[in-house]
């Protein structure tokens, strides 16, 4: 049997005030035990490291226990609540979700003080050792007694602490913080963030970050800086591995930071808040921040505000084929059903109701709904809702309020919500230098715009070409105004014609070897995933904020009152500086699925990586299966632009990382044996490509081809028709199933010149490469390849032939006889390359 009864368990993550409370627990119940933390703060995981023989730990769980919380009264999500007979908590903040409790909450500078009142009270012994670390939390979470949330009971307990032999010393080594070059890089880029606002004569700072790894530690520090320390209070945002860190200090008593962050699902007290989000941006929370506090309670942070209300129901008792006519009329795709009491049974869709109508058109619909699904309160934060709805597929989610359903969300719903949070960014504004080649035309689309009362910007790709210093011969423009009239006007100048696409508000033409694509700013909506986008006229920033990723979202001013300025609302330089490919928003991937393989042609070609969320984010799009919801032509075209990467296979390796492929190629499955010999042929074409420049193919269509080669015929045929391959393509694809094999095995028992040089004269390129990467071959394609196929018969033996009166076929088979033989005779033979 499991000897400990009572079990201490921390937060993850979890801080020195809580360690040292959880030790002064152990010394309140003897038979407890602490619940080996799999992970704390730096300080607090040291001070665990050196003293965790002053520690009972326990790495199992009793099947009955008693909980204890320190520095928390939040339920832990990793212990069954079943398991719990009774729950004991020890904490000085005053939210959590645990109604029922024994200890004591109440507001001191730190948890460990509330402990220790009770150690104090109760007569319990300690040792100096056990003393100092009991200390070291009350020292740590009062900031040595300098927080403004320190009290009398905090000084009172450190004494009767150091009365009891704890170690100054040793204190104030933990106490004296080191930092790593990385931990003051990333405080340096906070820093750098600090906006400040001002409310009735408060200052009030803002500092946001995005960073691959959250380091807990930093807190410590920012305390110290200068800026946010004579504020009268600040906010720190950091948005790390799928999750964003708000936490708060306060210095005054009308800013009181706890009940702040309560409004973003967080809590404290009045001096110190904190929460821990997922799925929503640092900008994003920023921006609501900001709001919030400038008194804009308008914002739409509850699942109640975007909800569709009052929500269309279906009954139980309807027929399939009946429920089918409702959700058709109205336009609906999923619903959910209730029974004639009005309770929610589950969620019907118009897929399976089509499906069923064949089968049991008559039946009631009670009998085939979805009882798998998650609801939501109207109180329910949104990014509780784009969770569900992009991690777990669910597509319509009732919102249930003491039993009713008081309405749904949508993707969709989510999508609107999350458009209405951009636009409301502000943009980082900077002035860059633009190339040379293209300098004097930016200046006349943007001389024309002025002209004409427009705003003309370079956008896009291109940009970010030019950041990172890429030769740029194709430029995009996105106009505030009518891009056709302008196009039209700049084309007059240069009498070329225009090709407009009014349909689009699109132009486009070419200027020497430029070419110029012009596009009235617009907004995009999909009405399903992978849809083709519906348009609308729009500015500069909605047109902005449906692009696919962060390094694709920025715009530079050509009017000439701004020339030259970059314009970037979504962090695009610093992703650019950090490698980094990032949706603009979670349900990016939700709502064009064809923005995963995007990702990773970019992620591929530029040699960057997704951020861990855009990570997360992908992965859950592919598990969800968006990429066959998509139309196939707009995957195809993706499939086309990735095969004329040269960095295709980078590109492939994504693909195998993220099982895409599996989605896309009906019965394909990635093998070792397929990675290595795509790795052997990428060998080949470089070798190739060198060797042979003039005779360069398209060499992805060859990596294609060798991927096919693993699946059915008729199934490599169809996508190739799909993907609209050239028909040098799909003839090589045919021979390889056909006869490839056979003239491998032919070339293995080749012994001399001649028999190679028959065996692949007149095949194709495209099979030769992938022969070349057969080991067993290799040598002797490349003889073909660099000297048999170039051997020249010496005119004089030509003119000889002739002279005995050969000609047209005759003589073309003589003198490829001849060829033969001067292969097989000579040991070295003239050769005649292009």
């Amino acid at each position: 049997m499991h000897s400990c009864k009572e079990i201490v368990v921390l937060n993850e993550g979890a801080d020195l005030d809580a360690l040292s409370a959880a030790l002064a627990v152990q010394k309140l119940y003897p038979g407890s035990c602490l619940l080996t933390p799999r992970y704390l703060s730096k300080r607090a995981g040291e001070v665990f490291r050196d003293y965790r023989h002053l520690f009972h730990t326990t790495d199992e769980l009793p099947e009955r226990f008693v909980l204890i919380l320190t520095d928390t009264r939040y339920f832990p999500e990793s212990i069954p609540k079943e398991t719990v007979e009774k729950v004991i908590v020890y904490d000085h903040h005053p939210t959590g979700d645990v109604e029922n409790y024994e200890g004591k909450v109440d507001r001191v500078g730190a948890a460990t003080t509330l402990v220790v009142e009770d150690l104090m009270e109760r007569g319990v012994e300690l040792t100096p050792e056990e003393a100092t670390v009991i200390a070291l939390g009350i020292y740590e979470d009062t900031g040595n007694f300098t927080y403004e949330g320190t009290t009398e009971r905090d000084l009172k307990a450190a004494s009767w602490l150091l009365y009891k032999g704890a170690d100054l010393k040793i204190i104030r080594r933990y106490m004296l913080e080191s930092f790593t070059k990385e931990q003051i890089d990333i405080v340096r880029r906070i820093l750098s963030s600090i906006e400040k606002i001002y409310l009735d004569g408060r200052e009030i700072a803002i500092a946001t970050a995005v960073l691959e790894k959250y380091e807990p530690d930093i807190n410590a520090l920012l305390y110290e800086v200068k800026d946010l320390k004579e504020a009268d209070a600040f906010f720190v945002i950091i948005e790390a591995e799928g999750k964003t860190y708000v936490f708060g200090r306060s210095q005054t008593e009308d800013i009181d930071a706890g009940n702040i962050l309560s409004y973003f699902s967080g809590g404290g007290h009045p001096e110190a808040g904190a929460t821990k989000l997922e799925n929503v941006s640092a900008s994003r929370i920023k921006n609501m921040l900001v709001n919030y506090l400038k008194g804009i309670k308008s914002q739409k942070l509850r699942v109640g505000d975007i909800m569709s209300s009052p929500p269309f129901l279906l009954s139980d008792h309807l027929s399939v084929k009946d429920a089918l006519l409702e959700l058709s009329e109205r336009g609906f795709a999923n619903a959910p059903v209730i029974d004639r009491d009005g309770n929610l049974i589950g969620i019907i869709s118009k897929k399976s109701l089509l499906k069923l109508s064949r089968l049991y058109p008559e039946e009631p619909i009670e009998e085939f709904v979805n009882k798998d699904f998650t609801t939501l309160s109207p109180d329910s934060p949104v990014w509780e809702a784009e969770e569900v709805l992009t991690k777990f597929g669910q597509k319509l989610i009732p919102v249930v309020e003491e039993g009713v359903v008081v309405g749904v969300v949508t993707r969709l719903d989510i999508l609107h919500r999350m458009k209405e949070d951009l636009g409301e960014v502000k943009a980082l504004h900077k002035r860059v230098k633009i190339p040379g080649n293209i300098e004097s035309i930016s200046k006349e689309v943007g001389e024309i715009a002025q002209g004409l009362g427009y705003k003309a910007y370079i956008v896009g790709g291109v940009v970010r070409d030019i950041l990172l210093g890429k030769e740029v011969w194709d430029l995009d423009f996105v106009v505030e105004g009518d891009a056709i009239e302008l196009a039209e006007r700049l084309a007059s100048r240069y009498k070329v014609k225009t090709h407009p696409f009014p349909e689009f508000g699109t132009a486009h033409l070419k200027v020497g070897t430029l070419k110029l694509e012009f596009a009235t700013a617009r907004r995009e909506t999909y009405s399903r995933p992978g849809a083709y986008p519906k348009v609308e006229r729009a500015s500069l920033k909605e047109d902005l904020v449906r692009r696919d990723f962060t390094i694709n979202a920025m715009a530079i001013s050509v009017n000439p009152e701004s020339f030259g300025t970059l314009i970037d609302y979504f962090g695009g330089v610093r992703d650019l500086k950090d490698k980094i490919i990032r949706v603009l928003h979670p349900v990016s991937f939700i709502e064009d699925p064809v923005r995963i393989l995007r990702a990773l042609r970019f992620a591929g070609r530029l040699g960057f990586k997704c951020s861990k969320s855009t990570e997360r984010l992908l992965k859950q799009a592919v598990n969800l299966g968006l990429l066959e919801e998509a139309p196939t032509g707009r995957i195809m075209n993706e499939i086309r632009l990735a095969l004329r990467e040269d960095r295709i296979l980078e590109i492939l390796s994504l693909y195998r990382k993220f099982k895409v492929l599996e989605h896309i190629i009906k019965g394909f499955n990635w093998t070792q044996n397929l990675e290595d010999k795509l790795v052997s042929l990428k060998k080949v074409t470089d070798w190739h490509s060198l060797e042979f420049p003039s005779e360069r193919i398209d060499y992805g269509w060859v990596f294609l081809m060798v991927i096919l080669s693993t699946i059915k015929p008729d199934v490599s045929m169809k996508f190739l028709q799909d993907v609209s391959a050239p028909s040098w393509v799909r003839e090589s694809m045919e021979s390889l199933y056909t006869t490839l094999n056979i003239i491998k095995g032919n070339l293995q028992k080749a012994e001399r010149n001649s028999e190679i040089y028959k065996l692949l004269k007149g095949v194709h390129l495209s099979l030769l490469l992938i022969l070349m990467s057969c080991r067993e071959v290799q040598d002797k394609v490349k003889l073909f390849l660099e000297r048999l196929r170039f051997v020249k018969v010496p005119p004089e033996a030509v003119r000889e032939m002739k002279e005995r009166g050969l000609e047209g076929r005759e003589l073309g088979e003589e003198i490829e006889k001849l060829k033969e033989r001067l292969m097989d005779e000579e040991k070295s033979f003239i050769m005649e390359r292009p």
